[in-house]
C-alpha cells in the first residue's frame, strides 16, 4: 500500500536525513532541559490546571511476548489530569531523557527535539471529583509522548487521560532508575502494509500485546480507584486520584496503528465505550464484523477507502454513531505534537521542493497552528 509506506517513520527519516542509515545507527544524542528546537506545545485552554505521573506497572501474570528473555511484561503509562494549583511543583519535561533522543533519533529529527517542557506539574493533587477516563495509543514504533498536547488539552477540561507506550516496539521506553527497554525487533517497524501478509502477521501480533496491555492497565485503574497502589517501582500517587475516575465508561483514541489499536480494544473489552482513530488502518476481526460503539474517524486529506481498503472494510461495518472526517492539507503527522513544529524544524524547505509527495502525505501545507475544526469538512456515514 503506497499509502502506508509513504507515511511511514522510516521514510520519513531516509528523506530528512543524508545518510540516513548512519544517523540512525549512530548513538541517539541526549540532551537535558529545553533547547531552542524544542517540540511547541499549546497551551490548554481547559479550566483546570494540570497535573502528570508516571506509572511503573507489572503484569507478574503475563510473560512479555515481545520480550527475547521472556520476562513478565511490563508497561509505562503516563496520567495527565485536572489537577489542584500546585505552584510549588515542578513542570514535568516532554519526555525522559533517553525516550527523547529515540524518538529524536528514529524520525530524524534535530538533537533537543523533544526537550519541551509541558505546561503540567509533577505529582499534582488530583482536583476533587469522578472524572471520565481516555486512554491513548501511538503509531507503529512511536511512543507514549506523540499526543501529549491533547493530553493536556483533555485534562485541562476535566479528563484523566492514560497514555501507553507499547514496551519493546516503541525506539525506547524508559523505566525508573534510567532503565530503558529498545525495540527488540527491527522487523516490527517495518511492517508499514497491513495488505502483505509478513506485514500483517507482524502487526497482528503487536496488536494483541497492545489491546492485553491496554486491559490490564485498565485492571490497574480500577486497583488505583479503591485506594491500591499498583506502581511497581513505589512511585506514589497524585493525592485524590484513588476514587477520582470513572472507570466504568472509558474513551480512546489513537493515532495510526493506535487507531486501530482503539477500534480493536473497544470490540474486545466492554468498559471501553467510545473511540477515535487518528488517521490510522484498521486490521483483525474487528475490520470485517465492524463496531457497534460510537466512533470518529479523524484522517488526513489523502486517507480514505480507495487508498486504504482497510478502510473500506471497517466504515460499512460501523453500526454504532459514527462520523469521518478528513482535515484538508493535513497530512499523517499532523495530528501528532511534532506536526506542529515541522517549519520552526525547517522540513518544509527541506522536502517540499524536492520530495513533494513525501511533504504532503506526512505534513500538508496547514498552518502549523491552525485550528483544526477551520479545515475539517464531513465525509461519510452518520
Amino acid at each position: 500500500m503506497r499509502l502506508l509506506k509513504l507515511a511511514a517513520t522510516t521514510v520519513l527519516a531516509a528523506a530528512l536525513l543524508p545518510d540516513s542509515t548512519t544517523a540512525l545507527a549512530a548513538p541517539p544524542q541526549t540532551v537535558h532541559g529545553p533547547t531552542d528546537v524544542a517540540i511547541t506545545l499549546p497551551e490548554p485552554t481547559g479550566p483546570f490546571p494540570t497535573g502528570t505521573v508516571r506509572l511503573h506497572l507489572r503484569d507478574d501474570d503475563r510473560v512479555d511476548p515481545l520480550d527475547p528473555r521472556s520476562r513478565p511484561r511490563e508497561v509505562m503509562a503516563q496520567l495527565w489530569y485536572p489537577s489542584r494549583p500546585a505552584p510549588d511543583r515542578a513542570f514535568a519535561p516532554y519526555a525522559p531523557p533517553h525516550e527523547a533522543a529515540a524518538l529524536q533519533a528514529f524520525y530524524g529529527l534535530p538533537a533537543g527535539a523533544f526537550t519541551a517542557t509541558t505546561h503540567s506539574r509533577l505529582g499534582a493533587a488530583v482536583r476533587p471529583g469522578r472524572h471520565r477516563v481516555v486512554f491513548f495509543h501511538h503509531g507503529l514504533c512511536a511512543g507514549r509522548v506523540d499526543t501529549t498536547g491533547i493530553d493536556e488539552q483533555l485534562a485541562s477540561l476535566g479528563f484523566v487521560v492514560v497514555a501507553l507506550a507499547n514496551t519493546h516496539e516503541s525506539p525506547a521506553v524508559e523505566f525508573p532508575g534510567g532503565r530503558v527497554e529498545t525495540t527488540t525487533d527491527p522487523a516490527f517497524c517495518q511492517a508499514v502494509d497491513p495488505s502483505v501478509p509478513a506485514d500483517a502477521a507482524i502487526l497482528q501480533r503487536l496488536l494483541d500485546v497492545r489491546v492485553a496491555d491496554t486491559q490490564f492497565v485498565l485492571d490497574q485503574m480500577e486497583l488505583v480507584n479503591r485506594g491500591v497502589n499498583p506502581d511497581a517501582s513505589g512511585t506514589p500517587l497524585p493525592r485524590g486520584l484513588a476514587g477520582g475516575m470513572d472507570t466504568t465508561r472509558v474513551g480512546m483514541f489513537g493515532h495510526s496503528f493506535g487507531g486501530g489499536t482503539t477500534a480493536a480494544v473497544l470490540a474486545t473489552d466492554r468498559r471501553f465505550v467510545a473511540g477515535v482513530n487518528l488517521d490510522g488502518f484498521i486490521i483483525g476481526p474487528v475490520a470485517q464484523r465492524g463496531l457497534a460503539k460510537p466512533f470518529l474517524m479523524l484522517g488526513s486529506s489523502y486517507h480514505d477507502p480507495v487508498q486504504d481498503p482497510t478502510w473500506a472494510d471497517f466504515l460499512p461495518r460501523l453500526t454504532g454513531w459514527h462520523r469521518w472526517f478528513r482535515v484538508h492539507d493535513a497530512g499523517h503527522y499532523r495530528f501528532i505534537d511534532f506536526g506542529g513544529s515541522v517549519r520552526k524544524w525547517g522540513l518544509e524547505e527541506l522536502l517540499k521542493p524536492t520530495r513533494p509527495e513525501v511533504w504532503r502525505l506526512n505534513f500538508g501545507d496547514i498552518d502549523d497552528r491552525l485550528r483544526v475544526p477551520n479545515r475539517v469538512v464531513g465525509r461519510g456515514g452518520t
